[in-house]
């Protein structure tokens, strides 16, 4: 399953990354007088969509598919792990700001004349930082493609069927991931990022900025 994901997750971020140097080269066409390069230039200004810039301040809220974070017999709690992360721009090219995610798994024993299962849940809360490639890569507009790490700490849980319940396994979170925006205005965007950061290994979901 999880070779799975990281299969789909690489064509997604491939996908975005062709549909946005195509869309960029397909628009360069250089105006011919300094009154169309400033007709251009005002127009963009007004009414074009700026993926990513110093100042922007970004809200993703998405969810994580495929935790690495549980070991094999357990069964998904929830069939996705909620994220929220939010960054501000620092410079044209670099954001830094925070995230949080939440995953929970179950691990049932039947056996004849007994019967047990315990639930673990796991909280993420660390710092991130993202360097955007829109400019290296001569990218279209509406595209954000991006690439960056995370540190934090992870804070694990365990509770049983014979109620116990109790603090265990918590420790050092980080990764890195690559990700892609495809805005549709330009305020809101669809957004994808893979690697292993927070509790899953494939994030997808809506992105805002503010």
């Amino acid at each position: 399953m999880k070779k799975q994901l990281f299969v789909l997750a690489v064509f997604m971020a491939t996908g975005i990354v062709a549909m946005a140097q195509s869309a960029s080269k397909g628009k360069k066409v250089l105006p011919k007088t300094k009154v169309e390069r400033e007709s251009k230039v005002s127009a963009k200004n007004t009414t074009s969509i700026r993926a990513y810039g110093k100042g922007d301040q970004l809200l993703n809220v998405g969810i994580g598919i495929g935790s690495p974070f549980f070991g094999s017999g357990y069964a998904a709690s929830l069939p996705v792990n909620p994220s929220v992360s939010f960054e501000k721009g620092i410079t044209d090219e670099i954001s830094v700001g925070g995230q949080l995610a939440y995953a929970s798994s179950k691990y049932d024993l039947n056996t004849a004349g007994a019967n047990y299962s315990f639930k673990q849940n796991a909280f993420y809360i660390g710092a991130r930082g993202s360097y955007h490639f829109n400019e290296l890569l001569e990218l279209a507009p509406k595209f954000d493609v991006y690439g960056g790490a995370s540190l934090g700490y992870v804070i694990a849980s365990v509770s049983d069927s014979e109620g116990f319940n109790g603090a265990t396994g918590s420790g050092i979170g980080f990764g890195l991931f690559a990700g892609g925006k495809y805005y549709l205005s330009n305020h809101t965007a669809l957004f994808t990022e893979l690697g292993y950061q927070s509790l899953g290994l494939l994030n997808v979901g809506v992105a805002f900025k503010l």
